[in-house]
């Protein structure tokens, strides 16, 4: 997920997308969405009719019984990719989820995926947030793909991927004809980072002070 993908934190959408990302961080297990009442200064009704607009356009995800699982990436049921922070396992929508999470939370961990163009499992350790050197590498689908979108999560997620190396990821892009880069993993970090960082920062709240420890 991206700029476009993440959106702003202004507005009600924004806000629940932020802090979903935060509850589910912080609990690691589902979240109801009466719990964000609190947080956002708006009714519940209002709450729940923007959780039904994010759920419907792939920007948030809920289980079987309504309650959210996912935001802004993050997942605490299994999802596409996994990701270790510290001694905790969430998962995550795509593999630059991985990058702009751990990153803007500057944690010590690991991401966990496959490649899509051999199969092969593909781990990349981060410390302090940054990915360690590796010849991974990740595409990221350009914002007109996600522009395109219906539903973010089933359009543009499965297309954001980690490979092995650059001949991977090149060769499966043209098999694919999906405009994109192809970025290090240094590179992908620097950006996924800036992304995240209004998603994570300490605004004043409980929240916000537990996720920056």
């Amino acid at each position: 997920m991206g700029l476009t993908l993440l959106g702003g934190s202004g507005d009600l959408d924004g806000s629940v997308r932020t802090y979903a990302f935060r509850l589910l961080l912080e609990s690691g297990r589902p979240v109801d969405a009466n719990d964000l009442a609190g947080f956002t200064g708006r009714d519940q009704d209002q709450i729940a009719q923007a959780v039904d607009r994010l759920d419907q356009a792939g920007r948030i995800r809920r289980n079987g019984a309504g309650l959210l699982v996912g935001a802004c990436g993050l997942s605490v049921v299994p999802d596409r990719h996994q990701i270790e922070i510290e001694d905790r396992t969430f998962w995550t929508w795509c593999a630059y989820d991985i990058l702009g999470i751990l990153g803007a939370l500057k944690a010590a961990g690991r991401g966990l995926s496959h490649s899509p163009s051999t199969g092969h499992p593909i781990e990349v350790l981060f410390r302090n947030g940054r990915p360690e050197p590796t010849n991974v590498v990740l595409f990221r689908p350009d914002d007109s793909v996600a522009a395109s979108c219906t539903n973010i999560y089933e359009e543009w997620c499965p297309n954001s991927n980690l490979f092995e190396d650059e001949t991977a990821a090149y060769r499966w892009r043209a098999e694919r004809q999906i405009e994109g880069q192809v970025l290090t993993l240094a590179r992908a970090s620097e950006l996924a980072t800036k992304e995240w960082a209004s998603v994570v920062m300490d605004i004043g709240g409980g929240i916000g002070r537990t996720l920056a420890t």
